[in-house]
Parts: structure tokens; C-alpha cells; sequence
């Protein structure tokens, strides 16, 4: 998804929101925001740049001309395109600017290109790409360098928070807020550049979040809400190298824009 289409999907849902749930809001304090409620949003994610890092668990042999030892430390440096995420929650208020919700998320980002390789340590981007590739050391083989500027792949991640939250209250009808989340994520690797499959392998494990945005109130029962939310992961994402015998941990630090809709329930 375009970011232009992630701006025309947040336009139509606030219209949307606005034109069928057009009832009046009266102003309101916190305790009569008491109750559950049910959230939905969309949104664009900026990921940072993964300086992955992994290691050798057998040698490259390409005896005379070169031997890279096992356990040699591998390096992998990648940049993201922008991507999109999608949220749903269900939550309590409990009318004292406290709330608590279980959020379930999808996120997905494209790769833009691999910036860089290194074998201990030292770039081997002008290096002959049958090191990663296999087969004969030809004078005629595109570099390494050449191969992964080609930016094929994505990271694709899932999962579900534990969150709670802090509303400021502002006024009856504008309160930010803050909050925090503890959840698990699972994340599925693909890093294909030029068709080449250097990473393609999934793992899972505990993530944080910490969120701030504000609230603006539709009607007695439902609100647009604009989020920050900084999301990293608590446990290390490794997948298995594929073209040469090895490992990598990859980065998931993730930076996200969302809105959405929040629609109180019961009275």
C-alpha cells in the first residue's frame, strides 16, 4: 500500500465515522467515559535501518584462492521502504484517565536495498559474488556489491499487545494521551536481492511499545484518535541464512503514524 492510499484510507474513515455516527457529543468528564470500548486504526510504518549481524557455523572453501573460516562474524545492512499497519482493540475505561486494552496488529514494510555486507567485519561488496552464490570464482560474475543493491524482500510482523494508558484531561472533546504495552510478535524474514534468497525464515518472541497521541471526540459514544507508537522487540529475531551456512539477527525497531476509531460500549 502506496502512502498516498494510507492518507485516503485515514480521510474516508473519518468521514466515515463522522457522517454515520453523526449524534451530538455533550461535554463530558472522565467518569462518564466509564465502560469498554472497541478501536480500530490504520497506519504507516517507518522502520530504522537493520545492521544485522550473525555468524559462520561451517567455512567457506574455495581453496587456494580462499577460505573463510566458521564462527567468522557475518554482517548485513538493510533500509525500508514505508509500510503499512493495521490494529484492532478491545479495552476498558476506567473513568479515572486510566484505560486498558488488548491490542491485536499486522505490520508489513518492503526492503529499499542491502547498503552493505561485511565478513568480519570487513565490507566484501566489490567481492566476487560466487562467495554468497556458490558455483566458480569468474572474473565475469557481477560483485556482491551488485547483487544485494537490488532491493527485494519484507519483514512482515504480527502478534498482540497488553497496553495501558494515561488520558490528560484537556477537555470534553480533545485529551492526549500516553501509554505503554507489553506483548509477543512474531516476524516472518525475507531477504531476496536480485532473486536471491539470503535470509527467508520466521521467529517470534516478547515486544514493547510505548504510545502517545490525542483524542477528539465524534459522539457520546465514539472518537478519532491520532497515535505515535515507537515498537521494538525484547528478544533477539534470528533466521537462518540461506546462501551461505550461518545466521542472522535482524532489527525490528519500527516507528508508526496511525488514526482510527474508538467506539464506546454499553450505556
Amino acid at each position: 500500500m502506496t502512502r498516498q492510499n494510507l492518507v485516503r484510507s485515514s480521510a474516508v474513515l473519518a468521514i466515515a465515522a463522522g457522517s454515520i455516527l453523526a449524534a451530538p457529543a455533550h461535554a463530558e468528564g472522565r467518569e462518564d467515559r466509564e465502560g469498554p470500548y472497541i478501536a480500530f486504526s490504520v497506519g504507516a510504518v517507518f522502520a530504522d535501518d537493520s545492521v544485522s549481524q550473525g555468524t559462520l557455523s561451517e567455512a567457506i572453501d574455495f581453496a587456494p584462492v580462499l577460505v573463510i573460516p566458521a564462527n567468522t562474524d557475518v554482517g548485513l545492512t538493510t533500509e525500508f521502504d514505508t509500510g503499512v499497519t493495521f490494529t484492532g482493540a478491545a479495552g476498558y475505561d476506567f473513568g479515572n484517565g486510566f484505560r486498558f486494552e488488548v491490542e491485536g496488529f499486522y505490520t508489513r514494510y518492503d526492503v529499499d536495498t542491502h547498503s552493505d555486507i561485511t565478513l568480519d567485519g570487513g565490507s566484501i561488496l566489490d567481492a566476487n559474488s560466487a562467495i554468497l552464490l556458490g558455483g566458480a570464482l569468474d572474473p565475469n560474475n557481477p560483485t556482491i556489491g551488485e547483487v544485494i543493491a537490488d532491493g527485494q524482500g519484507s519483514i512482515t510482523s504480527y502478534g498482540a499487545f497488553a497496553n495501558m494508558y494515561y488520558e490528560f484531561y484537556e477537555g470534553p472533546n480533545f485529551r492526549p494521551y500516553v501509554g505503554i504495552g507489553l506483548g509477543y510478535a512474531g516476524y516472518d524474514i525475507d531477504f531476496s536481492p536480485s532473486g536471491t534468497v539470503i535470509a527467508d525464515g520466521s521467529d517470534d518472541g516478547f515486544a514493547y511499545q510505548a504510545m502517545a497521541g490525542a483524542t477528539i471526540q465524534l459522539t457520546d459514544k465514539a472518537e478519532l484518535f491520532a497515535q505515535y507508537t515507537y515498537r521494538d522487540d525484547l528478544d533477539d529475531v534470528n533466521v537462518d541464512l540461506d546462501v551461505v551456512p550461518g545466521d542472522l539477527v535482524v532489527e525490528t525497531t519500527q516507528h508508526i503514524v496511525s488514526g482510527g476509531l474508538r467506539v464506546r460500549l454499553g450505556k
